[in-house]
């Protein structure tokens, strides 16, 4: 039974056709930061997009058997993440196919100029940006060689996480004084360090106490929970 060549054939997840529109990754890099731009041959069937937002419910006992408290707080959102397997077939040209795949591979390396892996951005036809992120998972997996050993199929399993600037990652936490959160103590945090990171005012410290009934400050205890309640004044 001879080996199949997918090269060309239509009708199948990651096509290899012409007139389709191709899915392609960008990203800056090298000693010049110019963008460089991966098109791949094959189309994937499935692109999966997921991500996690965070509630935190505080167990309170009510009767003699706990309950959860109303309502839940918000904490934030994580960063979205984008999972996409990825064809490559060389067969027909007897290429190696790690000349292909190593142009995704260099994505999981750091950059020596930007002293980390790039950021990516996703594009397909005429969506001209679907993901915007950076590589944190990649999965290489040969399924066919030559006569001589050369690789000649590979799915590549890859997974990206949501890239943010700095600005952008603050302004999806929940972070002014006027609403209520919900904050975990760690080690070397006080009443008053809480409330200048929270209202910008040590001096708040015991709104903090009086919203958590804590009489005395110096019993904070790491990995316990706070309400930190919103300034009415």
């Amino acid at each position: 039974m001879g080996l199949l060549d997918l090269t060309g054939i239509t009708g199948l997840p990651g096509s290899a056709r012409d007139d389709v529109q191709k899915l392609r990754i960008s990203y800056a890099g090298g000693a010049t930061r110019s963008t460089q731009t991966v098109t791949l041959a094959y189309n994937p069937g499935q692109i999966s997009r997921s991500r996690s937002v965070n509630w935190h419910r505080t167990k309170v006992k009510s009767g003699g058997s706990p309950k959860w408290a109303a309502p839940q707080q918000f904490l934030g959102l994580e960063p979205e993440s984008l999972s996409v397997e990825l064809f490559f077939d060389t067969y027909g040209s007897g290429q190696d196919v790690t000349r292909a795949t190593g142009r995704i591979a260099v994505l999981a390396e750091v950059d020596r100029e930007l002293h980390s892996p790039p950021v990516c951005r996703l594009s397909w036809g005429t969506q001209s940006e679907i993901f915007t992120g950076v590589l944190t998972q990649l999965d290489q997996r040969f399924s066919m060689f030559a006569s001589d050993g050369t690789p000649v199929r590979a799915t590549l399993n890859c997974t990206f996480i949501e890239y943010q600037t700095s600005a952008e990652a603050k302004a999806n936490e929940p972070h002014s004084a006027d609403v209520v959160k919900v904050r975990v103590v760690r080690r070397g945090d006080t009443l008053a360090s809480i409330a200048a990171q929270e209202y910008q005012d040590p001096a708040r410290w015991r709104d903090i106490a009086v919203a958590n009934g804590i009489a005395n400050p110096r019993t904070l205890l790491p990995g316990s929970v706070l309400t930190i309640p919103k300034l009415a004044g």
